[in-house]
């Protein structure tokens, strides 16, 4: 999985103006930033992939100031999982190999 990310995901990514290295993204827009991260389970052969914005003068983060290119998804604390909604559950992607291959 890590190299289907590496392999597809992110020269998406960076298609649509992210940067920042794996596992973590920024896109500096006109009135905020868009984060986005990987992460995965270490128990199992689960991902999520989480969303935010941050403002575009960066984050605090423990009295401390975090330019926007540093700013992470878990400083802030409004933050989403792709497909959770949909789901309506905490998701998680599993790509565990007897769900690929059937």
């Amino acid at each position: 999985m890590d190299e289907a990310i590496k392999d597809i995901v992110i020269p998406f990514l960076r298609t649509e103006g992210f940067k920042g290295s794996y596992p973590h993204f920024t896109r500096i827009k006109e009135d905020k930033v868009n984060l986005l991260t990987f992460q995965f389970s270490l128990y199992s052969s689960k991902f999520v992939v989480e969303v935010a914005n941050c403002p575009v003068g960066g984050s605090t983060v423990g009295g401390n100031k975090i330019e926007p290119s540093k700013c992470r998804v878990h400083y802030e604390g409004r933050r989403f999982r792709i497909g959770s909604i949909k789901h309506k559950m905490d998701y998680w992607f599993d790509f565990n190999n007897d769900l690929l291959f059937f």
